[in-house]
């Protein structure tokens, strides 16, 4: 007896008087590890879907494709969007849009640094003023001609509202610098005029320009109609609805550039199979997540969650809807007894040569099905409302509660531990004493 070690019996008693809490905190521990694990899952596949679906409904892609295509090549770059319309469009481009360019060859430095006072710069009705005081050279001209803005200005059959402005640059020709002013807009009422008269010490130089770049307007005809129409700008945004055109050239006499916007089938085909790809992929996630482990499958980290489990249902129910006067049967979509999608291609063909706008309105309508989709999904991943946030939350809590209970589990584990350990001890010095005190005796 006065051999046992004190240490060992001190450290196997104090690990029983904590051994129930030990596995009651093992156990929590790893349910919540695995319900950590799958809420990160979740939260990663329901972004992933949301990101998805998002980018089938954005201002640059939508479900529905359409293909254009044109008779001939370097006339123009033109693309269709999904509200654009079948048809056939004919042009004739007489003139490409150009900005002006107006060239002092003999204003000097020294113009610049005698002047004084302020020149405006009209340019389509809008006035600039460069103050002239202070400024040396041309390139300091250049400089305060291009930190100051123009106001917007739109044109009815260019994309939007553009800046209005005029760029000053600088050309070194034979050794000579020349000062150039030149429109950022395209067209003929983007005419540069400089009034000096509120400028002092002005020199003649100022008045002797010249047009390096005359501004034109690109003009152009429809089909066999006589009338002529212009345009500021050479991209044609808003002439044919959904219909992007880029003009790059001029059609030769009776050559017009014909147009032709169609539905892209095989296009189309492939972005409803990304939909549907997305969706069976969240199915497939939830259903695991939700798992009731029954026969040989795992138990689900969400098993018997009702919050997670409506997800799913959610999503169902709004596939089943109808949403632009149509449901998802009639573009070839159906769902198998699991809740997946798959789709018939020839179905949906049939749907794109009777109503190709149909799809856009199903899918992409401001009520369409992707927008109800995300306002749902919106329940879940809102970073200030949201059921995952609140989720997080709870779990957060719960592993506090669990580092509180190991905290003062080691506190009595220490405790006990030296308590065991100084009884050893004791008990092992006196064992010694009676040892050696019967070893006299002998």
């Amino acid at each position: 007896m006065s051999d046992f070690d004190p240490t060992t019996l001190a450290t196997q008693l104090a690990g029983y008087d904590i051994l129930a809490l030990q596995t009651s905190i093992q156990s929590q521990t790893s349910t919540l590890s695995a319900q950590k694990k799958a809420l990160t899952a979740l939260r990663t596949a329901l972004t992933d879907f949301r990101t998805a679906i998002k980018g089938l409904n954005s201002t640059s892609s939508n479900v529905l494709k359409n293909a254009v295509t044109m008779n001939q090549e370097g006339i123009a770059t033109i693309s269709a969007s999904a509200s654009a319309r079948k048809g056939t469009y004919s042009l004739n481009v007489t003139q490409l849009a150009s900005a002006q360019q107006k060239g002092f060859s003999d204003l000097t430095d020294e113009d610049i640094k005698n002047a004084s006072g302020t020149m405006t710069i009209t340019l389509n009705g809008e006035s600039l003023d460069i103050e002239m005081d202070g400024l040396n050279s041309l390139s300091d001209f250049a400089s305060a001609v291009n930190k100051a803005d123009f106001p917007s200005a739109d044109d009815p059959l260019t994309s939007s509202s553009a800046q209005n402005g005029v760029t000053a640059s600088l050309m070194r020709v034979d050794g000579k610098v020349q000062l150039m002013l030149s429109s950022d807009q395209s067209g003929e009422k983007y005419d540069i005029a400089i009034d000096t008269s509120g400028m002092t010490n002005v020199s003649e130089n100022f008045a002797k320009e010249s047009i390096i770049t005359k501004g034109k307007d690109a003009r152009f005809t429809l089909g066999d109609s006589p009338d002529e129409y212009t345009s500021s700008s050479n991209t044609l945004d808003n002439l044919v609805d959904g219909v992007s055109i880029k003009l790059t050239g001029t059609t030769e006499a009776d050559k017009p550039l014909v147009i032709t916007v169609d539905t892209d089938t095989t296009g189309t085909q492939e972005q409803i199979q990304a939909f549907i790809d997305a969706y069976n992929t969240i199915k497939t996630t939830i259903s695991g997540l939700t798992a009731t482990g029954s026969g040989t499958d795992d138990r689900g980290a969400f098993a018997g969650d009702a919050s997670i489990s409506s997800l799913s249902n959610e999503l169902s129910n709004i596939l089943r809807q109808t949403f632009g006067d149509e449901n998802m049967t009639k573009f070839g979509i159906t769902s198998d007894k699991d809740g997946k999608l798959t789709l018939d291609a020839d179905k949906l063909e049939e749907q794109l040569k009777a109503d190709p706008q149909s799809v856009n309105n199903f899918f992409n309508g401001n009520d369409g099905l992707i927008k109800a989709m995300d306002k749902s999904l919106d329940k879940y991943l809102n970073t200030s409302t949201g059921l995952l946030k609140g989720r997080q939350e709870t779990l957060d809590r719960q592993q506090r509660d669990i580092d509180t209970k190991t905290e003062k589990m080691n506190t009595r584990y220490e405790s006990s531990y030296n308590r065991y350990l100084k009884q050893f001890t004791q008990l092992q010095k006196i064992m010694t004493q009676m040892n050696n005190t019967m070893s006299m005796f002998s």
